[in-house]
């Protein structure tokens, strides 16, 4: 009975100083004030600082101190208003640094038809300027169209600066295709190409000048313009037109060998609407060529490669030959260096056409033969075959052979 009476009397005191406690606790924080003694526990925090749209905000936001550079942009949007969907267009924006220290500047990304001209980055000097130059390609757009370029500056209030342009573009004429290539032409041979110039405005358009802008050029009297109105079948194609031209290009045969290019200039009677060019370019080959993987028509050389002694190797090529009218052409093999390489002309598998005809050869490098090495650079040095034809533009055909058996 005493010890049941000592626990109730040792419960009884430790309650009544854990209320004591809580008691004179909460006087001491809501009645008394504070002593000024520091808190047990309890650090100094480092000052908040609170980012939002990139920047510092808040009343503790932490502000950057002394010297600073600041970007200001003239007009941050340009409109070109009403414009030709085939076109090119360029604005230039002034930036300046109006702030007390060096401004970076260096391009960002940017939407896909803008591109910022002759410019990469640059530091401006307080109080200094630089135009920067952006170009808007309105080719196959149709309607209202925005688009952007950014700059990347060091300016802690504006770190990315957008320089936009807007315009209405109209589809008054359309050029097809943007290009005209040649793929290829065979020298002493002619060649056509067309341009179709389709016009959708309202009004009357019509062409007054088709002509090749570079005048100067070599090629340019072994081409030729002609040009005639769309007929209402090849309008009924193109919604909306309201006319058209057909320009058709001729290559004339004996441009020389190579590549060349022009530029077609079209001038309209609109005010409004800027030339259009047009790209014409194209390559011309020999009257003679050969097709087939390995042949490099540059230098003349069949690269056949590391060829295993005792596997050989075979590959297949094309002969193609100017066609002789009234005649069939005919092509043997003449000689060969190494003598161990063994030509097949397959006479009975030529192909005919109205303007070429095409002669398959296989060139065979027999198992067993070799070693050998024809890897050199000049000709001396390579492998090479001759083949005989009755063809008067080339009674002898030469081809260099670029390979090793190991």
């Amino acid at each position: 009975m005493a010890r049941y009476s000592g626990w109730v009397f040792t419960a009884v005191i430790a309650i009544f100083g854990v209320v004591s406690g809580i008691g004179l606790g909460y006087y001491q924080v809501h009645r008394l004030p504070w002593s000024g003694r520091p808190l047990v526990g309890i650090t100094p925090a480092e000052p908040i600082s609170v980012t939002f749209n990139g920047g510092p905000q808040g009343a503790t936001a932490v502000q950057p101190g002394g010297a600073q550079p600041r970007v200001e942009v003239a007009e941050m949007e340009y409109d070109f208003g009403s414009i030709e969907s085939e076109g090119k267009y360029r604005h230039e924006f002034l930036v300046r640094n109006v702030g007390d220290a060096p401004l970076s500047l260096r391009i960002g990304d940017s939407s896909c038809r803008c591109t910022v001209l002759d410019f990469s980055q640059a530091t401006l000097q307080p109080q200094e300027g630089v135009k920067i130059a952006i170009q808007f390609d309105a080719h196959e757009y149709f309607g209202p169209v925005s688009q952007h370029a950014s700059l990347i500056t060091n300016d802690p209030r504006n770190p990315r600066v957008l320089l936009k342009i807007k315009a209405n573009v109209e589809r008054s004429i359309r050029v097809a295709p943007a290009e005209l290539v040649f793929s290829r032409i065979v020298r002493n041979q002619a060649a056509t190409g067309e341009v179709r110039v389709v016009i959708f405005r309202r009004q009357p358009v019509t062409i007054t000048n088709i002509g090749f802008a570079e005048v100067g050029e070599e090629t340019l009297q072994f081409l030729e313009l002609s040009h005639a109105p769309l007929t209402p079948a090849e309008l009924a194609g193109e919604p909306g037109a309201t006319g058209g031209y057909r320009i058709t290009v001729r290559v004339k045969p004996g441009l020389p060998v190579g590549p060349f290019h022009q530029k077609i200039r079209i001038t309209t009677d609109q005010s409004d609407i800027a030339p259009l060019e047009v790209p014409v370019q194209g390559r011309v080959e020999s009257e003679f060529g050969i097709i087939g993987t390995g042949w490099n028509a540059e230098r003349g050389i069949l690269h056949l490669g590391r060829i295993q002694r005792e596997s050989g190797s075979q590959v297949r090529i094309m002969l193609r030959l100017p066609a002789l009218p009234g005649q069939t052409v005919e092509v043997e093999p003449l000689r060969s260096v190494p003598d161990f390489v063994q030509v097949q002309v397959r006479q009975e598998e030529s192909v005919q056409a109205s303007e070429s005809v095409l002669i398959p050869i296989v060139i065979s490098i027999p198992a067993g033969a070799g070693p050998a090495n024809y890897f050199g650079n000049s000709e001396e040095e390579l492998g090479r075959i001759v083949l005989k034809t009755n063809h008067p533009a080339a009674p002898e055909i030469k081809m260099l052979l670029r390979f090793a058996v190991d």
